[in-house]
């Protein structure tokens, strides 16, 4: 018999349905998650936009920047709003956290968790 049991897939989180959202079931956790059959962060990120009416773009420094980040952050733009705000990418594999800075090639498995958030290294 055919399993009703949906196969794994990468789950994307940002801004807008962060892990640590307070939703009633413990944090972090994954009910806000958009569920991604990407198999790149590239892939996933679109994904993510398009739910979300997102725009996400790598950060480039400005040469008159104060502050230098180097190649390092998204900028994630609400649409309807206009405000941005710089994330970093983190992806969540098998109890490890990898900061794949600007690859938007990075190739996703269906157990990842993709993590925009705040910049923390």
């Amino acid at each position: 018999s055919w399993s009703s049991i949906a196969p794994p897939m990468p789950l994307v989180f940002g801004p807008k349905n962060s892990r640590y959202t307070y939703t009633g079931s413990p944090c972090p956790h994954s009910d806000l998650a958009v569920h991604s059959d990407a198999d790149t962060l590239n892939a996933a990120l679109r994904e993510y936009e398009a739910h979300f009416g997102v725009t996400i773009v790598p950060h480039v420094d400005a040469k008159d920047a104060i502050e230098k980040f180097g190649e390092k952050y998204f900028l994630h733009t609400d649409n309807a709003s206009g405000v941005s705000q710089l994330v970093e990418i983190h992806v969540i594999r098998g109890g490890e956290e990898l900061c794949i800075k600007q690859d938007v090639s990075f190739a996703l498995k269906a157990t990842d968790l993709v993590e925009m958030g705040d910049l923390i290294c």
